[in-house]
């Protein structure tokens, strides 16, 4: 390779690759340094770039907002990955790596989709990818969870798959991490912590709302508009794809499973519910209650009339405060000709407790903790039916005692309404109507023209003062 065409290669890296790529050179012979910049040449091209930024982004922003619209999804799937290796972590640690792990997977990939932060943005991904990868590989062998979660419920893909996707996305990201810094981004540099700034504000403030309220998707199969009223399976024709369970229960600290045919006696305490043959839990399975083997939706769920469902995945963690505010919501349904059933996580001595302590007229009834947070999130919620619909889900700490007893009986359902599809529009479009302004001002040079009189007057400020002390 002659003299010419070495300059001709070098001139083609940016100026801040150009002192790395000159070390590296000075170390290696003339024929070796020649050769690695034909071959990093070869295979870039700034197209590539572009396919291979939005390509990971994009995976990494359905991955973060699917996890961030659903903090409390992460803090379940987080909790079966502590529980199988025995860590006994702090709840509000997990709810906090619950927020950070959404949140980091969207901004950094809103950034490396956008252009911005090329060099951080990239190696933050990589250096992420750098645990995540032995990690999918130890749940490809060990298969200690059903599912890695990294979708959330959005998708859910087996464990192999989520190994291979990690592979790809480490290789895409090598590459980027060599040539990601030659193309510019959608923004100049100066006004990306602006962008930064509001990809998290937004990410954050949903998650928020996913907590504290509801997810505002909800990729659950107990979502609005869905009928909780079980499906009738008992035709011929359906016989053949009847789904066989094996029942988890726990006595003394020890967990055992049986099936459907031998349950133990009522010393034994319910915990779990999993599918072991015939078919899988889908939409069309309805919603279940299991007592004693049967299952009793069908006496819980009200075909033809109003009601309140409250929820309690985990009665150690219920605050009783809430016990006031159930009494009033039960005494405004049922004065509507309708009714509330509680479904909880807890034995009959629990649910005796419960009773005392709220002085519940309302049934309650013992289910799964699985289905129970399927139904709604958070640590105690109430889903409201009207005709065995879901029509609304919210959590009970969202809901305020004089909200309640303060609103008028005709307004009251649609006060407690979240509306969670109004407000994830609002948020989405201001947000991205915020980022389309910023970009075109920033394109057209305006922004570019204000950063430069911005410094002019700060420098003109400093400059002042001195002359004065000067003079002085």
């Amino acid at each position: 390779m002659s003299r010419k065409s070495k300059a001709m290669a070098v001139l083609r890296l940016s100026p801040k690759e150009l002192t790395r790529t000159t070390w590296i050179l000075s170390t290696m012979p003339s024929s070796q340094s020649s050769s690695l910049l034909r071959k990093l040449n070869v295979i870039y091209h700034p197209a590539l770039v572009w396919v291979f930024r939005v390509v990971i982004g994009a995976v990494f922003i359905v991955s973060g907002f699917a996890k961030g619209i659903d903090p409390w999804g992460s803090y379940y799937k987080i909790g079966e990955y502590l529980d199988v290796w025995g860590w006994d972590i702090p709840s509000a640690l997990v709810v906090l790596a619950a927020f950070a792990l959404g949140s980091f997977e969207f901004v950094w990939g809103c950034l490396l989709a956008l252009g911005c932060y090329r060099r951080v943005a990239v190696w933050l991904l990589l250096l992420m990818m750098a645990f995540m990868l032995p990690l999918t590989l130890y749940i490809v062998v060990a298969d200690p969870v059903a599912d890695c979660g990294c979708f959330g419920d959005f998708l859910i893909i087996s464990n192999t798959a989520t190994f291979l996707k990690n592979v790809v996305i480490t290789l895409f990201l090598l590459y980027l991490a060599v040539f990601n810094s030659r193309v510019d981004g959608l923004f100049f540099p100066y006004v990306q912590w602006v962008v930064g700034g509001l990809v998290t504000l937004y990410i954050v403030i949903i998650s928020m709302i996913g907590f504290n309220v509801q997810p505002l998707i909800d990729f659950r199969r107990f979502g609005p508009e869905v009928s909780l009223i079980p499906v009738d399976n008992d035709s011929e024709d359906d016989s053949d794809f009847e789904v066989d369970y094996e029942f988890i229960y726990e006595k003394d600290g020890r967990q055992q499973s049986f099936s459907i045919d031998n349950l133990p006696d009522s010393t034994w305490t319910f915990v779990d519910r999993k599918v072991v043959g015939g078919g899988s839990e889908e939409l069309s399975d309805g919603f279940s209650v299991i007592a004693d083997g049967e299952d009793i939706a069908a006496d819980i769920i009200s075909p033809d009339s109003e009601q309140f469902l409250v929820t309690v995945p985990d009665m150690r963690g219920v605050d009783l405060s809430y016990t006031y505010l159930l009494n009033e919501l039960n005494t405004f349904i049922t004065g509507r000709g309708g009714s509330m059933v509680a479904i909880v996580n807890g034995n009959d001595d629990d649910i005796e407790w419960w009773r005392d302590v709220s002085m519940a007229s309302y049934p309650i009834y013992s289910a799964e903790p699985t289905m129970i947070k399927e139904l709604a999130r958070g640590r105690a919620a109430i889903v409201y039916l009207k005709d065995g619909v879901v029509e609304w889900k919210r959590t009970l700490s969202s809901i305020s005692y004089p909200t309640v007893t303060g609103t008028p009986a005709g307004e009251l359902l649609s006060v407690l309404d979240p509306e969670p599809t109004y407000y994830l529009y609002l948020l989405s479009i201001t947000f991205a109507g915020i980022i389309f302004i910023i970009m075109v001002l920033d394109r057209s040079g305006r922004l570019v023209a204000w950063h430069i009189r911005y410094h002019r007057r700060s420098k003109r400020r400093w400059k002042e003062p001195n002359s004065d002390e000067t003079q002085l």
